[in-house]
């Protein structure tokens, strides 16, 4: 069976090829999941950062951490990343509550948290 694809049909798809050719790592994966290649290892500490798994898939992405990690803040203008709201014993701040935050560790911030901007918490976000 042969189909057939012209017009809009053929330049949808195109467009489609194109985007899931762009949805590439960080990191070129060897074929043994879980590896590597060790000149990604190499770029990734040139650059003063180190190789983690993150995210539910557990994908190695090349983590810089921020020299201010950690420290207390109340919005985005004290740190080198994201001001993010502590966690009380109810979780995460809801929307417009006054709370603390931390400086976020490195660049690569997955998992749930709220930003604080002013002494307030923003809305709470899940990244994967």
């Amino acid at each position: 069976m042969k189909i057939k694809v012209s017009g809009p049909a053929r330049l949808t798809l195109l467009g489609l090829a194109l985007a899931l050719c762009s949805c590439q790592s960080d990191l070129k994966m060897n074929a043994v999941p879980g590896t590597v290649p060790s000149r990604d290892l190499q770029m990734c500490a040139s650059q003063g950062g180190r190789i983690e798994a993150r995210g539910k898939a557990g994908i190695p992405v090349c983590v810089h951490p921020y020299s201010d990690a950690g420290k207390a803040c109340s919005g985005k203008a004290d740190c080198k990343g994201r001001c993010l709201a502590n966690e009380g014993p109810g979780g995460l701040p809801r929307l417009g509550d006054a709370t603390g935050g931390h400086c976020q560790p490195d660049d690569r911030l997955f998992g749930c948290y709220a930003e604080v901007q002013g002494g307030k918490a923003k809305a709470a976000i899940c990244v994967d």
